[in-house]
């Protein structure tokens, strides 16, 4: 094979190997992601979770809050991502505001 063959081949190869690397990336994103929680308590995260995992969940809760005037997801939850754990009282005060 000739030097530039070669050159040609090795660049073929690295770029592959970004490519693939970039979309296997985009299958964990948090879009694929599903909800860790299966015993829902409310009915806004159970069928926002059915309907598209994590980021359904997220979207739902970022409008819920904003139609509730909440300014803190910290509010409810003590920690985020990945779990999104709630606080002792944390259901109590979505349904207070008016969750359901």
């Amino acid at each position: 094979m000739s030097q530039a063959k070669v050159i040609l081949s090795i660049v073929a190869a690295v770029v592959a190997a970004a490519l693939f690397s970039a979309t296997s990336g985009r299958i964990e994103s948090s879009d694929q992601i599903a909800c860790h929680t299966h015993d829902f308590k409310t009915e806004l995260y159970k069928s926002a979770c059915a309907k598209g995992g994590q980021r359904e969940a997220k979207d739902a809760a970022k409008v819920f809050m904003k139609e509730k005037k909440i300014k803190s997801c910290n509010q409810c939850h003590s920690k985020l991502a990945p779990n999104y754990e709630l606080k002792a009282d944390g259901l109590e005060q979505f349904r207070k505001v008016g969750g359901k």
